[in-house]
């Protein structure tokens, strides 16, 4: 587009990037309080959560907290897309990424960016989304470390 900026080095490099689910983590760690909406059969499981310290060991990124405990199988998780909505219900607009075994099959979760009811999301959250978002919004695969 005439007049953009060009992208910094950083930037370019940053979204050259391969996604893996530590660069996933290390992301949500900065984008504050999400929900996070687990879905297994009948049952549909909705937690309220901040990403904090996490570790990969014997092939589980591991996140836990007194609040909760995360195990994630990141050989199964292969793919992640971001989508910027309107919500059905709610008509609000939500922000959200959804995480998948392949590129074609039901997410395993959805991770929104929370925000209280009434609520606007804040600029520099907003910002984080976006520039991820920019790279996410047609799916991609993602990497193993040892892959990367």
């Amino acid at each position: 587009m005439a007049g953009s900026p060009a992208p910094s080095p950083a930037a370019a490099d940053a979204a050259a990037a391969p996604w893996t689910a530590r660069r996933f983590f290390e992301l949500l760690a900065t984008l504050g309080r999400l929900r996070v909406i687990s879905q297994s059969g009948p049952s549909t499981f909705e937690a309220l959560c901040e990403v904090g310290p996490f570790e990969i060991a014997q092939g589980f990124l591991n996140a836990i907290t007194p609040a909760y405990h995360w195990h994630l199988a990141v050989h199964r998780f292969r793919h992640l897309r971001s989508h910027d909505e309107l919500h059905a219900r709610s008509g609000r607009r939500v922000l959200f990424f959804t995480l998948h075994e392949a590129p074609d099959a039901p997410p395993f979760l959805r991770i929104y960016l929370h925000r209280e009811k009434g609520a606007e999301f804040e600029p520099e959250r907003e910002a984080r989304f976006g520039e991820a978002h920019a790279a996410l919004r047609d799916g991609v695969a993602v990497v193993l470390e040892g892959e990367a």
